[in-house]
């Protein structure tokens, strides 16, 4: 896609490609804004926002914008969201999260069990999920309810 800029010239629609140390950087900064007590009732403040833009950018030498980390936050929770409510977290039956593999595993039998009743599971069968336990410590509060819930703050706080 293409858009006229004020000059009348046209240019590309400015797109970004995600590598791993990208994706290692801005789970990093996201943790560590989180920790600082900056991600309130699930949503990062404007000053995280601020913040996660300029330490990966430093610490890659990329000038990232924040519709950039904003699209990808997006993605990374799509992504979560999907595998841990197919999962429950790890808590299915027969499931367990494997950190070193970074894959979810359980025995044949399970696997073909699960995937003849819910067919968007088998491309986790073999999809290794990099970042689980960052994403699971980011977003899996947010997916909760009830009394177990809490936020960054109140964590850092000690009164949850």
């Amino acid at each position: 896609m293409s858009k006229r800029g004020n000059d009348g010239t046209t240019g590309k629609r400015e797109s970004l490609v995600w590598t791993g140390r990208m994706d290692d950087a801005f789970i990093q900064a996201m943790l560590k804004e989180k920790d600082n007590g900056n991600k309130i009732d699930g949503t990062f403040t404007s000053d995280a926002c601020t913040n996660m833009v300029n330490e990966p950018s430093k610490s890659l030498n990329i000038q990232f914008k924040k519709d950039h980390l904003k699209n990808r936050l997006k993605t990374l929770k799509e992504h979560f969201s999907q595998c841990y409510d197919l999962f429950r977290g790890v808590s299915l039956s027969g499931f367990s999260w494997n950190p070193n593999t970074k894959l979810v595993e359980a025995e044949d039998e399970v696997w073909e069990a699960l995937i003849k009743e819910k067919l968007e599971a088998e491309k986790w069968r073999t999809k290794q999920i990099a970042h689980y336990d960052e994403m699971l410590e980011l977003f899996a509060k947010d997916r909760a309810s009830g009394v177990a819930a809490e936020t960054a703050k109140k964590k850092k706080k000690g009164t949850a």
